[in-house]
């Protein structure tokens, strides 16, 4: 039989991860294993404020630039920097909030773990942190999407399950 010393649980905060939260907590009390909750986010899906991005003005309606600008950069306007401020504050908050329910969760079933907060994209960002942490065992929620949609994009747990090398539970 195989024994988990490291179970690391994918966690987004829908349902599906709810209950692999539960099943990797209940698995890591009665192995005496060690519990790690990842949540991942998307970078793209972020916007970033750090720095001026250089915006490059638009031809005026006849199509033609007056002023040969093209190459230069152009500040942006200030509201919309606000706007992706607020996008990137949205997003930390959120983050936060999901800290805070994986937190309280342990604290119920009192169990001590890691909770790690990682980029990129989720499937690769899961198995990447479950190597280059020596967990034994990944467990994760399963979300059914349609069919198609499936067939031609996959799930995260899809992913997951067929390219590790380790162990991966999925929770329903």
């Amino acid at each position: 039989m195989n024994t988990f010393n490291h179970i690391v649980v994918a966690y987004d905060g829908q349902d599906e991860s709810q209950a692999a939260l539960r099943k990797g907590i209940d698995l890591s009390k009665q192995l005496a294993s060690r519990l790690t909750v990842v949540h991942v986010y998307q970078e793209e899906h972020v916007m970033h404020t750090r720095g001026v991005q250089p915006v490059i003005p638009r031809a005026p309606a006849n199509g033609y630039l007056t002023d040969n600008l093209q190459n230069y950069p152009v500040a942006p306007d200030p509201s919309q920097q606000l706007d992706q401020t607020h996008t990137q504050h949205d997003y930390f908050d959120n983050a936060d909030q999901i800290v805070s329910r994986i937190k309280m969760k342990m604290d119920e079933n009192q169990v001590i773990g890691e909770i790690e907060i990682l980029s990129g994209s989720p499937s690769d960002a899961i198995l990447n942190y479950a190597v280059e942490k020596n967990a034994d065992l990944i467990v994760m929620g399963s979300r059914d999407s349609g069919g198609l949609k499936k067939l031609l994009f996959g799930g995260v747990s899809d992913k997951v399950s067929h390219n590790s090398a380790i162990s991966v539970l999925i929770a329903k």
